[in-house]
């Protein structure tokens, strides 16, 4: 009959002093240490991130199994000029809006000036309306260089705008409901790295605990190995990669618009191969979403790839181009149209 042998359990503290490890990375843990963790935080109350956050788009929703998840990376693809930098936004907007979570949006393309103004034109309109109307951008540009003129009594600023346009009130009405809860940066070519995502959420996530972040986008943040900037594949490779790691690491869902290969830019329905990256963009993405214009007026969601759900299926959101917004209600699901 064969001896038990009971192995005496070594502490993890023991070692604490002496082994260096990366921030970030800690010992490895007994499956007992993990269920009494995970016990303390069901006793805490600590379950936020299990708990997905819906963007507001609800057949998109459904498709996430009720929004996105703590720990997924979700790119999201298309033409250019198709609505990225809008969904990104808007989705952004949305959670602020539902207080489920702070959104962050990193945007490498525009600054934070030029996205606050977009937010306002999106919220002077109800986006189910079929043909809104309210402030566009060149109105809110009219108003500024008038009220520089210099004239006496003349209004200036945001005063001056909202004095103006009832639309521009009911902008502002919504934007004061939510706006500490929206985060907005613009990102620096060569400075806005992967630590600085990695700084900004160990700050967020200690101050709002549910957090949100959104790169647009993914091919425009720098790498530098050994003081020289990556490029190409290789550069799109080591971002994907962190960013998965990152939303891993603090639990958080992580969007980042993709761009795509120069065969994607030719075909009418870009597939999950065409984003730009290679082999590991499209592993390490836990759901990619492709983004492809009508002539109607709307643009496909097309879900390419879904570890969350279901997959190759797709369904339709109206564009309201000059308001930089969608009609998030959408069209019903539907088995997703052959890529080509």
């Amino acid at each position: 009959m064969p001896m038990a042998i009971r192995l005496k359990s070594v502490s993890r503290e023991v070692f604490v002093d002496k082994v260096a490890l990366p921030a970030g990375v800690s010992l490895p843990q007994t499956l007992l240490a993990v269920s009494d963790e995970f016990d303390q935080r069901i006793r805490e109350g600590r379950l936020s991130t299990y708990s997905p956050v819906p963007t507001g788009f609800e057949p998109l929703d459904t498709v996430l199994g009720g929004g996105l998840q703590a720990g997924a990376l979700v790119l999201i693809g298309g033409q250019q000029g198709v609505g990225k930098t809008i969904f990104v936004v808007q989705a952004a907007r949305n959670i602020a809006v539902s207080g489920s979570a702070v959104a962050v949006v990193v945007c490498y393309e525009h600054g934070s000036n030029y996205l606050y103004h977009r937010v306002l034109c999106m919220e002077s309109i109800d986006p189910a309306e079929r043909e809104p109307e309210g402030l566009t951008i060149e109105e809110i540009r009219q108003v500024v260089i008038q009220s520089t003129t210099g004239r006496p009594g003349a209004l200036s600023g945001l005063h001056a705008i909202l004095k103006e346009s009832a639309a521009a009130r009911t902008a502002w009405d919504r934007l004061v409901t939510y706006w500490e809860r929206f985060l907005i940066t613009r990102g620096h070519p060569l400075k806005t790295t992967v630590k600085v995502f990695d700084t900004y959420l160990a700050w967020l996530k200690e101050r709002y605990g549910v957090v949100v972040l959104f790169v647009d986008y993914l091919q425009k943040v720098p790498v530098f190995v050994h003081g020289a900037m990556l490029e190409g594949d290789q550069k799109i490779m080591a971002v994907t990669e962190e960013l998965k790691n990152l939303a891993q690491l603090y639990d958080v869902p992580i969007v980042a618009v993709s761009a795509l290969e120069l065969e994607g830019l030719k075909v009418k329905h870009p597939g999950v191969e065409h984003l730009w990256g290679g082999p590991t963009i499209k592993y390490e993405c836990d759901v990619a979403l492709l983004l492809v214009r009508k002539g109607d007026g709307t643009v496909t969601f097309s879900v390419g790839k879904n570890r969350l759900g279901p997959q190759f299926v797709e369904c339709d959101f109206r564009l309201h181009g000059p308001y930089y917004c969608f009609d998030p209600r959408g069209s019903d699901l539907r088995e997703a149209a052959p890529g080509g």
